[in-house]
């Protein structure tokens, strides 16, 4: 039984947030924590629902397969105070994913016969339950966000951080995403969204569109930190020029593209020197990229110098030098 722990966590989870202190105490007499370390898988697809889990400390990773025959994928990511598993409880069906522990979590639970012991025993419960689970429905019809704010950490050697941002956006979060690397003190990116939209990024060098790209075509490394806060419209400012669902589409479009233009490239230590006497270039869009490419090699620059140099995503800076080459500009 986990009567004795503090239900400061219950009240950060919609379902329980306005419960009174009598439901709470209930609820936590009649349940238990359970410590689940890196890997661990919580339930899998398919599995009968037998208990409701609600996240104390940590994070969940989701996995769905796309199709019967599909390795599963990171979908979502659960942090303190989210709920799942009370929709399985409730009408009897299976799991819809997997659900796992990717680097360490603490997690309650309450088995399937107490969770409806209380719906029955607990009128405050049950109305609740009932209350939160059409808001959710109405926030999926109507497509209305819904505002609890998600609290996530961890470190980017158990998560996959495209999934992490995709569930901010999806969760129409408020708040920054930073990674920090030498345990905190160099902080090497920050996303902030603005009710799920990626309105500022910065990672090293880049900012902007190309930093949130770049987070598609590089791994990171460091710790993770997203806790959400209130901040009001006029206080954003934004350096990102599209709408989030359309910065990840065009994200996971060039990281699936990029391959192809490092193939072609070649050797990314290979040092690449002007040939032509001045630059060729008619794309006006692209025209200071390909010039501050072009500066660069003057002294001779190789792939990975320019990465470090060029404030432009890996995509861009592949692009620019496939096009000097197969024009004989470069050597």
């Amino acid at each position: 039984m986990a009567s004795g722990i503090d239900p400061g966590f219950l009240r950060s989870s919609d379902l329980f947030e306005n419960q009174p202190d009598d439901v709470l105490h209930a609820v936590l007499a009649q349940g238990q924590v359970e410590d689940y370390g890196p890997g661990a898988i919580v339930f899998r697809q398919g599995d009968q629902g037998d208990r409701l889990y609600i996240v104390k400390t940590g994070v969940l990773e989701i996995l769905a397969s796309p199709s019967d025959s599909a390795d599963p994928v990171p979908v979502a990511y659960l942090g303190k105070g989210e709920v799942l598993g009370e929709l399985a409880l409730l009408t009897g069906s299976p799991r819809s994913a997997t659900a796992r522990s990717p680097e360490r979590a603490e997690l309650f639970t309450l088995e399937k016969v107490v969770f409806l012991d209380l719906m029955q025993s607990l009128a405050a419960f049950s109305r609740n339950l009932c209350l939160v689970l059409a808001k959710r429905l109405e926030a999926t019809t109507l497509k209305v966000p819904r505002t609890s704010s998600k609290q996530l950490q961890g470190n980017l050697k158990f998560f996959d951080l495209a999934t992490v941002i995709q569930t901010l956006i999806g969760s129409h979060q408020t708040g920054s995403l930073v990674v920090t690397q030498e345990g905190g003190k160099q902080k090497v990116a920050e996303i902030f969204f603005f009710k799920g939209n990626i309105a500022k990024a910065r990672v090293r060098h880049l900012s902007g569109d190309d930093a949130v790209f770049q987070l598609f075509q590089s791994a990171l490394e460091g710790e993770f930190s997203f806790t959400g806060r209130t901040v009001a419209e006029e206080e954003v400012q934004t350096d990102i020029t599209m709408p989030a669902i359309s910065l990840l589409m065009e994200s996971v479009r060039l990281q699936d593209e990029l391959p192809l233009l490092q193939g072609k490239v070649g050797d990314p230590a290979r040092v690449f020197r002007q040939k032509a006497s001045h630059l060729q270039w008619e794309d006006a869009d692209t025209v200071e990229l390909a010039a501050a490419v072009w500066s660069r090699l003057k002294k001779g620059a190789s792939l990975g110098e320019l990465q470090q140099t060029v404030p432009r995503c890996s995509y861009a800076i592949y692009k620019t030098m496939l096009a000097l080459i197969e024009s004989a500009q470069v050597e």
